[in-house]
């Protein structure tokens, strides 16, 4: 076939051709500063869309779109090059033997060089630094001291870049996890600032310190554990521990202005270069991660207004997005690997997905290792993935793999309130000394006069009724 007979229009046999709609593409055609993964899109519901990068008019041919494998600017993984580059994609949406007039879609990337930080103000006392990749970072400044999140991938003068912003200021620097993108310029502020991050990551930026080079001092770097509180005046930032997308990943909580930062604890859902939770190289379960982000909201149920994530395009406002996180993995937990579809990055991954990426700002998605995503099978699945209780408090921390706890009473207490919350929506029964109950509903116990220690036993039954775990609570009176 000549070019010439290549540039000429679809064939003649696609009758009709203007029945069919072009396709569209998301984001829309224009400027970035980084590399996005293009979506292709078709009115008609029947139809496949054909596409092209090299100029040259799509065919039936062509490269078929497939909405699981996105249309990428850069190969992931791959380095960010340098210098402004042009993408033109092409595209047609084809029903049977007939098709679309074809559709031009023309984007520009224009990255920002590795040692270059942008900024800006959120709202008062909080900037938001961008690196090259767009890797977040955000200055929390107060009265008396100022704090940074998390340090960022890029090269330039990261310290200086703070300091212009801050002046005299005493800084510290709070890591909220160990991977690369956010502990790579730790040590640019070792020399006059105290850096923390909780002990679990410590082992990784061991490891990326002597395979990426990174200028670390780790025995400078302090312990941070869940409760610890940054005071820069003004306001007061607690550290809360959310294991899942690493053992040591901390968020920060400015209760009084409901203000969260929650590193990559929490994923991101960035519709465009389609990010998620990553749960993939992970050790935790999703039913172990269920729990964990079930425990975390109870602690600070009501107080968080903004979340402000280590990736994503967006603030997210409220808690839609916690709500499709947490649905997400609890429709895992329900129904198992059926509901995994392909992730579209990394490419070989799955994920659970609750919400539309295109039409809802809240959506969320899990990436997860398929063999492995389970402590049980969904049918077998008998653990408890929240207790709460009010008149008394756990000794320990819950985790869903501990089976026995010890609460404290007050005196003049006499009822107990209990919720329990079971792991599978699916569960086959729920009982508290004997007495059925409802997950997630409270349940009232009397612990009479000084009758103490007081035993509560917790069972819950899978939903195939072959597996029953017991959780046991000894209460004391203080």
């Amino acid at each position: 076939m000549s070019s010439e007979s290549q540039e000429s229009e679809p064939a003649t046999e696609w009758a009709d051709r203007n029945a069919i709609p072009p396709p569209t593409a998301f984001p829309e055609p224009g400027t970035y500063d980084v590399a996005q993964m293009i979506t292709l899109l078709s009115a008609h519901p029947e139809a496949e869309i054909h596409y092209t990068m090299d100029g040259s008019l799509p065919t039936a041919s062509s490269p078929l779109f497939d909405p699981y494998r996105l249309i990428p600017m850069q190969e992931f993984g791959e380095p960010v090059p340098e210098g402004k580059r042009t993408f033109v994609i092409r595209a047609i949406a084809q029903v049977g033997d007939h098709a679309s007039e074809a559709e031009t879609f023309t984007y520009e990337i224009q990255p920002r060089r590795r040692d270059e930080y942008v900024s800006q103000e959120l709202v008062p006392g909080v900037r938001v630094i961008h690196d090259f990749d767009n890797d977040k970072m955000y200055l929390v400044t107060g009265s008396q001291r100022a704090l940074l999140v998390d340090t960022g991938m890029g090269s330039g003068n990261l310290r200086g870049y703070v300091g212009s912003f801050i002046g005299d200021l005493p800084l510290d620097v709070f890591i909220t996890h160990g991977h690369p993108d956010h502990v790579a310029q730790i040590g640019q502020f070792q020399p006059d600032c105290d850096v923390y991050m909780h002990p679990d990551d410590l082992p990784m930026v061991q490891s990326l310190a002597e395979r990426l080079h990174f200028g670390v001092d780790l025995e400078r770097i302090k312990d941070v554990r869940e409760g610890f509180i940054f005071d820069p005046g003004d306001r007061r930032l607690t550290v809360y521990h959310v294991p899942g997308h690493s053992k040591g990943c901390l968020v920060l909580l400015d209760e009084g202005n409901g203000i969260l930062f929650s590193g990559d604890a929490l994923g991101s859902n960035g519709p465009t270069i389609v990010d998620a939770l990553w749960l993939q190289r992970s050790d935790d379960r999703v039913d172990e991660y269920l729990s964990t982000v079930q425990v975390f909201r109870s602690k600070v149920a009501g107080k968080i207004k903004l979340t402000y994530g280590g990736h994503g395009a967006r603030c997210l406002e409220g808690e839609g997005y916690l709500d499709h996180l947490q649905e997400a993995a609890q429709r895992l937990v329900d129904q198992g690997v059926d509901v995994l579809t392909p992730s579209p990055r990394p490419s070989g991954v799955w994920q659970v997905v609750s919400g539309d990426r295109l039409s809802d700002p809240n959506w969320a998605a899990i990436n997860v290792n398929r063999d492995n995503c389970l402590t049980a099978h969904p049918e077998q699945m008998a653990s408890l993935s929240n207790l709460q209780l009010t008149g008394c408090a756990l000794n320990e921390a819950f985790k869903p793999s501990i089976f026995a706890y010890t609460a404290d009473l007050d005196p003049n207490v006499s009822e107990i309130e209990i919720v329990p919350t079971a792991t599978s929506r699916r569960y086959a029964a729920l009982r508290i000394n004997g007495v059925e109950a409802r997950s997630g509903q409270p349940f009232a116990t009397l612990i009479e006069g000084e009758m103490t220690p007081a035993t509560l036993s917790i069972e819950v039954v899978s939903p195939d009724r072959s597996t029953t775990c017991v959780y046991m609570v000894k209460v004391n009176r203080k």
